[in-house]
């Protein structure tokens, strides 16, 4: 049963997703930027070599494991609700194709672990990168 709902998005394309009441993950200012690499700008956070970028960033780790933690609660919470509802995240970084897609996928991956069932949707990961 999907209890989690993460959406990705790029500040740069466009505000959150309207998509009512969500805990909000802003990274544009956080992490290793692969955009700065021409080896990895035209990547995605799906990309093994620009995943392993941002995750070893110092500090990634700690927002990783700090926003599992958040989740878990409001799915706690949720979950004790008449009728249980989908605990909606949103991670932002600037261009919606590297850091929220690497960090959006690792937090779907410690919380699928714990058996709660996440959908990842990465809104620009296929939009134009942003050259700012």
């Amino acid at each position: 049963m999907i209890r989690v709902v993460i959406t990705t998005y790029g500040v740069l394309h466009g505000p959150a997703p309207d998509e009512g009441d969500a805990l909000t993950i802003d990274l544009s200012n956080a992490l290793r930027n692969p955009h700065a690499n021409p080896d990895m700008r035209y990547r995605t956070g799906l990309d093994p070599m620009v995943r392993h970028h941002v995750l070893t960033t110092p500090g990634a780790d700690r927002i990783v494991s700090l926003n599992v933690d958040r989740i878990r609660a409001l799915v706690t919470v949720h979950t004790l609700q008449v009728q249980p509802i989908i605990t909606r995240v949103h991670i932002a970084c600037r261009g919606g194709r590297h850091r929220s897609v690497a960090v959006a996928e690792e937090i779907a991956r410690e919380l699928r672990r714990e058996g709660i069932g996440v959908e990842v949707y990465h809104r620009d990961i296929d939009r134009p990168v942003v050259e700012r």
